[in-house]
């Protein structure tokens, strides 16, 4: 999301949890290659990314409704996929079947930093014959929505996804068979923290984790305002069953981050400009790129696993390169090849 410059109190969610330890240098094995990046003049901000089953990233807009298509390898060419006319900026990408992804389009001025409450709807986009071919249709209205954010699966089979509210504070689940959906999650682990400007943002990124068929599933979250990333423990059909804790405290901005099998986070911290990893045993933090004086990774925004066999222990990473700001560098979608780094 945006640059929100609050001034807000970590100390209480701290002491709840871990807190970021101090950071080490960059990794030797991190390798980052530089996919596509657009012209400062265009003022383009990415937001999120997904990527498709055949290894091509989709990237969302944050100041234009408008998704494209990127191929997966240096100076990569770029392909327009859609534009959802009626809106300002796409925030959420999910892929629920192969090839049918779901995005959460709203009307957000990142000059203003103000919604436009209950305007809010995700779409259908049926990639399966692009670039002949593409098929968007609305799958829902959310009317008390402020900025549908994140998303993430639930169940393929039930055609459930959660969709994060970065503004309200809580993690809806929808069906994307009926358009169905409802609030999950609402918790003061997901609200704004408090003292929150009108224009804070808080729970951003969504992800599930189940290391094994038989062991407990959590939701994981990434709040913005708070400065955590989050869990909490959900039933089958999505509910909490129970109260969220703080797994990592006093991050500064994080954005959407993704975990491995081992359970080592891997997030976008927004304002220091980096891509980091924190260790799940030891809570140690890798810099994998950037850094708060980074001109190359300005704004950190989202990052994705690779699915292909050659990419598959990669991470693309999305920055939105500093829009409006004078030293903007275009929003740009980096790899970043981890090595031994990612357990996948």
């Amino acid at each position: 999301m945006r640059k929100d410059f609050l001034s807000v109190v970590f100390a209480s969610i701290v002491a709840s949890g871990f807190c970021y330890r101090a950071a080490s240098r960059e990794s030797q094995n991190v390798v980052v290659e530089t996919i596509h990046h657009f012209a400062p003049n265009l003022s383009i901000s990415l937001e999120n990314l997904a990527v498709r089953q055949t290894g091509e990233i989709i990237v969302t807009f944050d100041n234009h409704p408008t998704i494209y298509q990127i191929e997966p390898e240096v100076n990569g060419t770029g392909t327009y996929i859609h534009t959802f006319e009626g809106y300002t900026d796409l925030h959420g990408i999910v892929e629920v079947q192969p090839d049918q992804f779901y995005v959460a389009a709203g009307n957000l001025s990142l000059v203003t930093h103000i919604d436009v409450p209950g305007s809010c709807s995700v779409f259908h986009v049926n990639m399966t014959r692009f670039p002949e071919h593409i098929e968007v249709n609305k799958v829902a209205d959310f009317p008390d929505s402020r900025i549908l954010n994140g998303m993430t699966l639930l169940s393929k089979e039930e055609g459930l996804v959660y969709v994060a509210d970065s503004r309200v504070g809580v993690v809806n689940i929808l069906n994307v068979n009926t358009g169905k959906h409802f609030v999950a999650i609402n918790d003061t682990l997901t609200n704004q923290p408090p003292g929150a400007s009108e224009i804070s943002n808080c729970v951003h990124g969504v992800h599930v984790i189940q290391p094994t068929p038989y062991s407990q599933k959590y939701l994981y979250f990434s709040n913005f305002a708070q400065g955590i990333i989050g869990r909490v423990p959900i039933h089958n059909d999505g509910l909490a069953s129970g109260r969220a804790e703080v797994v990592v405290g006093n991050l500064t901005t994080p954005e959407d981050f993704r975990l491995d099998k081992k359970g080592n986070i891997f997030l976008a911290l927004f304002e220091p400009n980096e891509f980091i990893r924190i260790d799940a045993e030891t809570q140690g933090i890798t810099v994998l790129a950037g850094n708060p004086d980074s001109p190359e990774y300005k704004w950190a925004a989202a990052v994705e696993f690779g699915k292909k066999e050659s990419d598959k222990d990669s991470l693309y990473a999305t920055i939105n390169g500093g829009y409006l700001e004078a030293d903007n560098v275009g929003g740009a979608l980096f790899r970043i090849r981890l090595g031994d780094l990612a357990v996948v």
